[in-house]
Formats: C-alpha cells, structure tokens, sequence
C-alpha cells in the first residue's frame, strides 16, 4: 500500500534537494534547513543561478526576489513546495 506523503514529508523533499541546488551555486554543503543564503556567502550571482536552477526544476515561474524575500532553507523550500502544489 503506497501513501501520499505528509506536508512535512514532502517539505522535506524539496528542502533536500534545494539544499543541493544551493550547495552546487555556493560550493560549499549545505544541510541545516536554518542556513541562510547570504549570510553563508551567496551573492547576487549565486542567487540567480539558484533561482533558475529552481525555476527549472519544477517548472515555476519565481525570480530571485523570492530568494531575497527568503533566504532561510527551510523557508525557501516551504514557498516553493507551496507553488508546486498551486500549479
């Protein structure tokens, strides 16, 4: 019997893997769900790598704003686990 996984589950999924977009766009790891982007060294280009990266990923429509607006792991992969589901 397969279930759907719980918002936390599937939250945890997206954190998992955009800590691996950020790890590529920083080099350097990424694995705290509190690491925030500039704070740990990104910079403009870094975030709109990033950002595309994402973009590309799930097919969204999101600009590095949202990384601006949102620069904490676990709450940048809440918002974009959130446009996924809306699509």
């Amino acid at each position: 019997m397969t279930t759907e996984p719980t918002t936390g589950e599937a939250t945890e999924t997206y954190r998992r893997r955009i800590a691996e977009i950020w790890s590529a766009a920083l080099g350097t790891p990424v694995t705290d769900a509190d690491h925030h982007f500039f704070a740990g060294g990104g910079d403009s280009f870094q975030a709109a790598l990033a950002t595309a990266t994402t973009r590309r990923e799930w097919g969204l429509e999101i600009t590095v704003q949202l990384l601006i607006d949102h620069p904490v792991l676990a709450d940048f992969s809440e918002r974009v686990a959130r446009f996924v589901d809306e699509r």
